[in-house]
């Protein structure tokens, strides 16, 4: 019985728990992990006419990928992990292992959600250079307007969305 308590002390000395975490961590992490997952499913099951992961950036505010450069790092981490996953599981090779991570895993540009970090004190300006930053991986771009304030996902042309500065 004390080889087994002291086999038991062994294992939880070498045990490093993380207590915390910090929350845009763990969603990059977690979530990569679902779209590269969904996205290796689909590449398994369609090869080169498997559909593109198109990851929209929510309204600013609300969640910790809400800007272009934690999208970027979503979609980074889920084209790294799928790209992984190819090479070991299909043994395809590195470079194209890569190319088909990077046609299938992308951003839905939604310039609704960007335009309402101006409820911070941004302007038209920022709003842009958001654009600029997430825009080598946009597959898909969602068109609404609003006020910079809230949700209201107004017809284009109905709000202040500078929609042609970021187009």
């Amino acid at each position: 019985f004390a080889e087994e308590i002291q086999k038991g002390l062994n294992l939880l000395s070498n045990v490093q728990p993380t207590l915390l975490r910090p929350l845009k961590e763990f969603v990059v992490d977690k979530s990569s992990e679902t779209f590269s997952g969904i996205a290796f499913d689909a590449y398994k099951k369609f090869k080169d006419t498997a559909p593109i992961i198109s990851i929209e950036n929510p309204p600013a505010g609300t969640a910790p990928i809400s800007r272009a450069e934690d999208l970027r790092e979503l979609i980074k981490d889920s084209r790294k992990k799928l790209q992984n996953k190819l090479m070991s599981d299909m043994n395809l090779s590195e470079s194209e292992a890569k190319r088909q991570a990077e046609k299938l895993i992308g951003a839905t540009w939604d310039v609704g959600h960007i335009n309402m970090i101006k409820k911070f004190g941004y302007g038209d300006k920022d709003v842009v250079k958001e654009t600029e930053r997430i825009a080598p991986f946009v597959k898909h771009i969602h068109l609404s307007d609003n006020f910079g304030l809230d949700h209201t996902e107004l017809p284009m042309g109905m709000g202040n969305v500078p929609t042609k500065k970021m187009l």
